[in-house]
């Protein structure tokens, strides 16, 4: 087998430049995108699509393997959200330099800089980011975004079920959907000690639904903090379109969600750029 003769998925170049377009500036827009995607395809196999003699035993262990496999997909989704919010950010505004460099959790390699040699991903943001651990804890991922933008993406109450699903992925990635005793009793499933997790199609949607109430929130609360901390610091220098278009163009989009595949995002005109600054700065704000 060899794995450098695979190709890239081209089904659909419509949709494909869509959703690219979503993942180079809206990463929760792409999150939802991606997650409604493998909601989709979970529910394509359910019993009215089937024969009926393809309703039984076997069947149903088939469509488990798949949801398990589903379900993985769509918390890496996630994963890739938290961080490539952060890594744009970086990439776009050096407002927060002096943040990054006092970071302690931040740390970077010889190596990891030089697999990202003559990649599309060698901006300073994703070197520093995607190959970063600790997405998988919320508590951690609320710390450094609180560090950075203060702002949490995730709220208090979502907490523990996020860490419950983060355990369930583990579980799926190595251990085929087996949950261990120490992960349910680390996740507070007792439930499912020693006994493979049984994902269905309601549960791919329910948490679909409970993720995407982050995402919206890393893309308006977070985005929306970090746009305004923006135009703040133009503050002194006024308002000029030519001069803040690529960065606040870029910026804003990172504060859309769009839940919906089949829309695309929507267009950033001088117009935005002088409502947003002036909501930012106005005339009697005490600096």
């Amino acid at each position: 087998m060899d794995i450098t003769q695979l190709n890239s998925w081209k089904q659909d170049a419509a949709d494909l430049k869509r959703e690219e377009e979503k993942r180079w500036y809206s990463p929760s827009s792409f999150f939802f995108s991606q997650g409604k995607a493998i909601i989709l395809a979970a529910s394509y196999f359910h019993d009215q699509r089937l024969i009926n003699r393809a309703r039984g035993g076997v069947a149903r262990k088939h469509r488990h393997r798949s949801y398990l496999a589903l379900f993985g997909q769509l918390m890496a989704s996630l994963e890739y959200l938290l961080k490539d919010f952060v890594a744009q950010v970086i990439d776009l505004t050096d407002i927060y330099d002096d943040r990054v460099k006092r970071a302690k959790w931040i740390s970077v390699e010889v190596a990891q800089i030089l697999t990202t040699r003559r990649t599309m991903y060698a901006w300073p943001g994703a070197v520093l980011f995607h190959s970063s651990l600790g997405w998988h804890e919320p508590r951690s991922v609320n710390a450094r975004y609180t560090e950075l933008f203060e702002y949490q993406p995730i709220d208090s109450a979502e907490v523990t079920e996020l860490e419950q699903l983060w355990i369930l992925r583990h579980s799926v990635a190595h251990n085929a959907g087996f949950v261990t005793t120490a992960d349910a009793v680390r996740g507070g499933m007792a439930q499912l000690s020693n006994r493979v997790v049984d994902i269905d199609e309601t549960f791919l949607n329910d948490t679909f639904a409970f993720l995407c109430v982050i995402a919206r929130r890393v893309a308006e609360g977070v985005g929306g903090r970090v746009l305004l901390t923006y135009l703040q610091s133009k503050r002194d220098a006024g308002s000029d379109y030519a001069r803040d278009k690529w960065s606040y163009s870029n910026l804003k989009r990172l504060s859309f969600y769009v839940p919906s595949r089949a829309a695309k995002l929507p267009t950033v005109a001088k117009r935005d750029y002088t409502a947003d600054f002036a909501a930012a700065n106005p005339p009697n704000a005490i600096v």
